[in-house]
């Protein structure tokens, strides 16, 4: 792994990132400040293809345009935090833990039939009378997101039209975009382990959690961490589910780790299989 910013520098150079300043960073990390916002992925594809040269995988972070603090050029290095034990420890930890518990939203919701509308409505889409005759209320969330899900796969036209409505979830187009942004070069070369350095609002001082779901995302589905907002979570994804069950369980994950994203799990299922990104957002 490179720890020096001007040898970094040098790998940087003939890429979209050539020049830009590299500083040391907090707890081992280094800093490629200056990107354009306007072409966020471009620099990280540009950080990210060079990991195997680096050893370091690269976040996108917001920072602070008035602060100078990352344009230092001669920063004393801090010491690589967490040190490799506590980083190994949560590497097991990541591939070991079950995290779907702790970002449960609590208590399932139970519907009333004249709450129906609540979950068969939606973009593009309006099943409710379908769903109060074929579902025994009171019922469950879960069931109900069930029940759309299944009733809008089995009919194309439903499908094409809830993608058609949806499809700016899962991709990058609709991304945010700070005013000023930083390439946050981590010092590993491990996207799952991004929470020892960067955090989430979703999972403050559960590292473990966050870190096992990003695991599970990297080795199913191909989900690269692109960037971390602070509330928000970017990827992109290389592998996504077909339609189906993968789908459906998926979307159930994505939103009990967003809780911001104002899709149903049904809608969301059925975008997820043309999706090339992800934005994930949880907001205080």
């Amino acid at each position: 792994m490179i720890t020096d910013p001007g040898e970094v520098a040098a790998v940087l150079d003939g890429t979209g990132l050539a020049g830009l300043p590299v500083t040391h960073g907090l707890d081992g990390t280094l800093v490629v400040s200056g990107i354009d916002p306007a072409g966020l992925l471009d620099a990280w594809r540009a950080a990210h293809a060079l990991v195997p040269l680096t050893g370091r995988w690269p976040v996108l972070i917001a920072t602070d345009p008035d602060d100078d603090a990352l344009l230092d050029p001669d920063p004393e290095p801090d010491p690589i935090h967490p040190p490799a034990d506590e980083l190994a420890d949560l590497d097991r930890a990541a591939r070991t833990t079950d995290p779907w518990p702790f970002f449960e939203k609590g208590p399932p919701q139970v519907y009333t039939a004249d709450r129906a509308w609540f979950v068969g409505s939606g973009h593009g889409v309006d099943l409710t009378a379908e769903l109060r005759r074929h579902v025994a209320f009171p019922a469950p969330g879960s069931v109900l997101q069930r029940w759309m899900f299944d009733r809008v796969s089995a009919d194309p036209e439903l499908v094409a039209e809830v993608r058609r409505h949806t499809r700016y979830a899962v991709r990058t187009d609709c991304w945010f975009v700070p005013k000023a942004v930083a390439v946050l070069l981590l010092p590993t070369a491990s996207p799952w382990l991004a929470p020892a350095w960067v955090e989430y609002h979703r999972a403050p001082g559960h590292d473990r959690e966050l870190a096992a779901a990003l695991w599970q995302w990297h080795h199913r589905w191909d989900a690269h961490l692109v960037a971390c907002w602070d509330t928000m979570l970017q990827f992109v994804v290389h592998r996504p589910p077909g339609p189906g069950e993968a789908a459906f369980e998926l979307a159930g994950q994505l939103l009990d780790v967003a809780t911001h994203l104002e899709l149903h799990q049904w809608e969301l299922a059925t975008v997820l299989p043309e999706g090339t990104a992800w934005f994930l957002h949880s907001r205080p």
